[in-house]
Formats: C-alpha cells, structure tokens, sequence
C-alpha cells in the first residue's frame, strides 16, 4: 500500500473562492436550504447594484477567474456578513473528518466525503455530472476542503486552490436547522441597523476588519478605490471604532473595542 499521508484537510479555501462558489449557488434557483439566503442576497443586492436589478453583473465564471466589481460586491453583502459562521460550520466538518480518519482511515473516509468521489488505489474518482475528474494524491499530494457553496464536487489545480497540491473540494450541504442558524433573521437585522447608522459602504469596510488588515486588501475586497477607503476609515478611526498599526512595514487597520461593540458579535 502506498502512503496516503499526502492527503492533508483544511477547513476552507478561503472567502474569496468560496464567494465565487456562492454565485453559482445564488443562481441556482431550484428550493432548497439556500432559499432564505438567496432571498436575503436579493434584498441587499437591491440596494447595491448600480443598475437596481439585483445581482445584474454577475457572471457564471470559474472559480479561479479574476474577482470584478461585480463579484466584490455581490460578496460584500452574500458572504462576508455570515463569513464567521460559514468558517466555523467548515471547520466543525474538518475536525469531524479527522475524527473519522483516526476511527476508520483515509481510505475509508475518502469513500465517504460524498456520493461522487470514490477511491480506487491509487486513483481518486470525481464525477462532476459533466466529466469524470481523476487525481493521483500519490504523485504531487491532495488538499482536501469542505465548501458551504460549491454546487458540487471538483478538483482544482493547485493555483486556482490556493494550495500547493490540488484541491479536492466537497459541497456541505447545511441541515434546516444548520440553515437557520447560517441565516438567522437577527444577523439581517443587524446589519441593515448598522447600514443605516454608518451607510452601507462604510458598514462594510468596518465588517472588513474583523481581523488586521490593508487598505489595498479592503480596496480589493469590496472594490472601491485606495482613496475612498482611506475616507471610510478616517471617518471611523475618528470615532474611534478602527485604529491602525504597522507590522512589518505594513500599516494594518484593525476594529478597537468600540468597533467590536458596534458590530455586536465576535466570530
């Protein structure tokens, strides 16, 4: 038996990638555990699409296309208000599939992940219901990661995944209840309070800063310019909601107590 210990999981392949996942979910209309969501994305989209129609713009890309205004936006109000919550559910899977690796083995588990993958040494089986996908975790290794979104399974090179193996990605589908908690009504509640106290723009450059980071990585983030977000966080620093601070060369803005506060929650 050759070693399978170049299998490794983690918990999620970011909110970047998962956000283009969540497109391709938004326009799957078909009911399920995503209606409420969907419906809540529509009502926000409504608010921040230039052209009033919710989520115009949005393109059927794949996931490792270029994010466009479009797709930053539509991430500003679909993903990053539940990102906390998405992240936890993903890491509650990783850690119950390493769980399941100590009881029963990777080989086992890899039959296990999802309807559409199945192992036969030394190959993987993923069939996407349009081609049959093969990996040899043996030769260059494999990530495997959970994702809320993703329409189904597939395998992504290691540059689209942002790893440095390919990428194994399995969809979790969330239980009703799951759902309820992922989309709870007290979230859109909130949010839609702290839009009219700030603005929405400037609510969602405080949403960025749930950990330190850049004005060129919230620019990028929820695609507004270098100079726009600098007025947003002056207007915040000097509510003394944000602070700066600089680590390695690097001037980091990051939410103080009072912005925490004002966010009401910690992910």
């Amino acid at each position: 038996m050759k070693d399978l210990s170049r299998i490794r999981f983690v918990g999620s392949l970011g909110l970047d990638l998962e956000a283009r996942f969540a497109e391709l979910r938004y326009a799957d209309t078909r009911p399920d555990e995503f209606a409420d969501w969907r419906m809540k994305v529509r009502r926000r989209l409504r608010h921040t699409s230039p052209s009033g129609t919710p989520g115009s713009g949005l393109l059927r890309r794949a996931p490792g296309a270029a994010p466009h205004t479009d797709t930053r936006r539509f991430s500003s109000v679909a993903v990053v208000p539940f990102w906390g919550r998405i992240r936890n559910h993903l890491e509650q899977e990783r850690e119950a599939r390493g769980r399941a690796v100590l009881s029963g083995g990777v080989e086992s588990l890899l039959n296990e992940l999802h309807p559409s993958i199945s192992w036969h040494a030394p190959l993987l089986h993923v069939d996407d219901q349009q081609e049959e996908q093969r990996a040899d975790p043996l030769g260059e290794g494999l990530v495997i990661a959970p994702s809320l979104f993703a329409p189904g399974p597939m395998v992504l090179d290691a540059e689209t995944g942002g790893q440095d193996a390919p990428v194994l990605v399995y969809n979790v589908s969330p239980t009703t209840d799951t759902a309820a908690g992922l989309w709870q009504q007290q979230e859109e509640d909130r949010t839609a309070a702290l839009s009219d106290l700030l603005g929405h723009t400037r609510a969602n450059v405080l949403e960025s800063l749930r950990s330190p980071v850049s004005i060129s990585e919230i620019s990028r983030r929820l695609g507004l310019s270098h100079p726009s977000v600098s007025r947003h966080l002056g207007v915040l620093r000097r509510s003394g909601m944000v602070a700066a601070e600089r680590r390695d060369n690097l001037t980091l803005h990051r939410l103080t107590h009072l912005g925490e506060a004002v966010l009401g929650r910690r992910d």
